[in-house]
């Protein structure tokens, strides 16, 4: 695999292939610019997407980036009466291509970036953090 060093420690699965949902080919790959979504619990807000290049962003941008997201995810939800643990965290995206140039329905199909962009542990170290600070229980387990 070639690391590009710009990308840092985010490229230890960019150049991943994954299945495409429309030739059943291992040719579906992330692109270098999009947007990520993050939701918990299956809720988000409209301000829960930001953009990425990861050919521009330093991984601390990256990082910056989804801690903003979660802090306003948090401030939004302490502000609820009844609050469920935040047992279920996803950060999905609809920029992957085929190299198939196979159509994908971008509207329906969403991938997780958990594990391509984002390593499971940190993003969960920054939920717990936010989490403990806003005073929100969490049992983030990985799927």
């Amino acid at each position: 695999m070639i690391v590009n060093p710009l990308v840092g420690r985010y490229s230890f699965r960019y150049n991943l292939c994954m299945y495409c949902p429309v030739c059943f080919q291992d040719n579906l790959k992330l692109r270098s610019t999009g947007v990520v979504k993050i939701s918990f619990n299956g809720k988000s807000r409209n301000t829960s997407l930001f953009p990425y290049n990861l050919t521009k962003d330093s991984p601390a941008d990256l990082d910056k980036k989804m801690r903003e997201r979660i802090v306003d995810f948090m401030n939004w939800y302490r502000e609820f009466q009844n609050k469920a643990v935040l047992e279920k965290f996803e950060a999905l995206s609809s920029d992957f291509q085929c190299t198939n140039n196979c159509k994908i329905d971008y509207l329906h199909t969403k991938i997780s970036v958990v594990g391509l962009m984002f390593k499971f542990d940190q993003i969960k170290k920054m939920i717990e953090e936010e989490a403990q600070k806003h005073n929100i229980e969490t049992k983030i387990t990985k799927a």
